[in-house]
């Protein structure tokens, strides 16, 4: 921890019970901020995933043209997460095949901007995350009964296993090494959980979290969206040995997701746009590209390891 963040960090409150049972009454209004109520929208939204160089500056990001590399029209295209090279991203993509709302795991090679699709299965997988230390990824899949579990697969989409058998439903994920994983799990409240995959414990850590969990890049911590009452929203750390956590930023308007830099700045699309947050310099959301004259709506985010590509979701604006 650098010293501007440890100043940082005890400069903001830590995430206590108090606020936690605070945000117990707006619960419902959570659930459908923070996600659907199962892995995706029983009828999932149309939406596509674009790609774009990501520079930096002078302390500022700066983005490249964004293009769309899923491209699919009344589709389902979302969740984007890189491989650990930089080289291809994985994606959760809309299928029908005569079945509504199907979803499979798809790889998207950057260079020669090929599609593969890595699972065919009876069930339906979300939210591709590579898996630590091994040539595998980890996704959420909607069981025959509608149970949702975490599940292992080689990139090839082969050898399938759940990694916990006893932690259900399970929305959103994000590890922090080999062993340990934070977990959005639906319920009523939702919960924030940290589980072991070793022992298959795991434990309730916060109440009502939004959807979007990482890993910050150099730190043995997480974040995550903290809901507090009143509506409002922050973005917060929570260590991995510890489990404490602290405030870092409120999000901006209408930011439900968020993405780290290798360098460890935040981003956040809000709307039409896409912002910046440096904790090293402790001022507020910067802008990096209005987008605006997209009419599209972004929301997921994510950047490559490299620091070279960002990648967003789209929501066209009708």
């Amino acid at each position: 921890m650098t010293k501007a963040h440890a100043r940082a960090a005890t400069r903001r409150a830590p995430v206590s019970d108090a606020h936690r049972l605070a945000a117990l009454w707006v619960l419902l209004a959570l659930a459908s901020l923070a996600g659907p109520a199962s892995a995706q929208e029983p009828a999932a939204p149309q939406t596509d995933i674009y790609l774009a160089p990501l520079s930096l500056f002078d302390g500022l990001y700066y983005l490249g043209d964004l293009r769309n590399i899923t491209n699919r029209p009344e589709a389902y295209d979302n969740q984007p997460f890189f491989t650990p090279d930089s080289r291809s991203i994985l994606y959760a993509a809309g299928y029908e095949d005569g079945n509504d709302g199907q979803t499979e795991i798809h790889r998207y090679y950057i260079a020669s901007m090929r599609v593969t699709r890595i699972t065919r299965t009876a069930e339906s997988e979300y939210s591709p995350t590579p898996f630590p230390g091994d040539r595998a990824f980890s996704a959420v899949r909607v069981e025959a009964d509608s149970t949702q579990r975490l599940w292992r697969f080689t990139m090839e989409g082969m050898n399938a296993e759940p990694v916990l058998r006893d932690v259900a439903p399970v929305g959103y994920h994000a590890w922090g090494n080999e062993n340990e994983v934070l977990l959005f799990v639906l319920g009523d409240p939702p919960t924030l959980q940290v589980a072991d995959v070793t022992t298959g414990s795991a434990e309730v850590v916060a109440l009502g979290p939004g959807p979007s969990l990482h890993k910050i890049p150099n730190r043995n911590a997480w974040s995550f969206v903290e809901r507090v009452a009143g509506g409002e929203s922050w973005i917060s750390e929570l260590n991995v040995g510890t489990h404490e956590a602290v405030r870092l930023i409120r999000t901006p308007d209408a930011a439900d997701f968020h993405a780290w830099t290798p360098e460890g700045v935040l981003l956040a699309a809000s709307g039409g746009r896409i912002l910046q947050w440096d904790p090293e310099v402790g001022e507020d959301w910067r802008l990096v590209a209005d987008l605006t004259h997209m009419d599209v709506d972004f929301s997921r985010i994510a950047v490559s390891p490299d620091g070279s590509r960002l990648a967003v979701v789209g929501l066209a604006i009708r």
